[in-house]
């Protein structure tokens, strides 16, 4: 696995999570105990007024999702609620009970997306597979959405397909315009950095260029950013350029993190 290591983009990765399913509407697996019923509906009123997220409540609402499927162990909700919850609090738990949640059904668009993005939060070699498959399932379950096309294109560069990764991003792309044609940052950055890993250097420079004041300061940015420099510099002969790359790859620190075939391609 390459060394980089996603950090801004996984920051920006979309969760679906639509207000109705927060507020406990529109469930996939509705239990039909009564008491179940009744503790999933005190977690979702007290998850819902703890607009600070105060890890004491946010603790004792995990808790009472969790006794909600206690109750009733067909109740997948009460298992991502759970999971949901745990995340809020940085609980590395929350990667096991979404797993959970999408055992028990697996045509859920929240379930996979938030389990997928909390695998790539978790960051092991294995977490990161996951979330590859569970893109993979939303691009085969639901594909008009751009999720699963924009997921599987953020692990492309951890996973080492990029050619396949700038193929997703095209598409999320596409899909993404349909419902704002402005696309956000971290569409973008990605984009610029899948062309920048396929060689692309003319073209994920001006991806690049159009983010640079949002992450000039993030150590992937820097990496790309300066080896696309240097690249269209040496086609162009441009020695100005040249120096504007070498001035950003100075600023790189733990120069050590970026991966081998990059670093290869970085000498001035």
């Amino acid at each position: 696995m390459k060394k980089i290591i996603l950090v801004i983009l996984l920051l920006n990765i979309n969760l679906i999570f639509s207000q109705s399913y927060f507020e406990g509407k529109n469930l996939h697996c509705e239990s039909k105990d009564p008491e179940s019923i009744k503790l999933f509906n005190l977690g979702v009123e007290t998850l819902y007024l703890n607009k600070s997220l105060n890890k004491k409540y946010l603790q004792m609402t995990s808790n009472i999702f969790f006794k909600a499927y206690e109750k009733d162990t067909t109740f997948c909700d009460a298992l991502f609620f759970t999971g949901y919850t745990l995340r809020l609090l940085d609980d590395k738990k929350a990667l096991e009970f979404y797993i959970l949640a999408d055992s028990s059904y697996n045509k859920s668009i929240e379930f996979k997306t938030n389990l997928a993005a909390e695998g790539l939060r978790y960051g092991t070699e294995k977490s990161i597979r996951i979330s590859r498959k569970k893109y993979s399932e939303i691009i085969q379950l639901f594909p008009d959405s751009p999720e699963g096309y924009y997921g599987f294109a953020l692990t492309s560069p951890i996973l080492g397909d990029t050619e396949k990764g700038l193929e997703n991003i095209n598409i999320a792309i596409e899909k993404y315009k349909i419902t704002n044609p402005k696309l956000n940052d971290d569409v973008i950055v990605l984009k610029g950095i899948l062309l920048s890993d396929n060689e692309k250097y003319e073209e994920g420079l001006e991806y690049l260029d159009k983010v640079y004041s949002i992450y000039k300061k993030d150590f992937n940015f820097k990496v790309h950013y300066s080896l696309c420099l240097l690249k269209v510099a040496e086609a162009k002969k441009d020695e100005k350029m040249k120096q504007k790359a070498l001035k950003i790859y100075e600023k790189i620190e733990d120069k050590d993190q970026i991966s081998k075939e990059i670093q290869e391609k970085l000498i001035f």
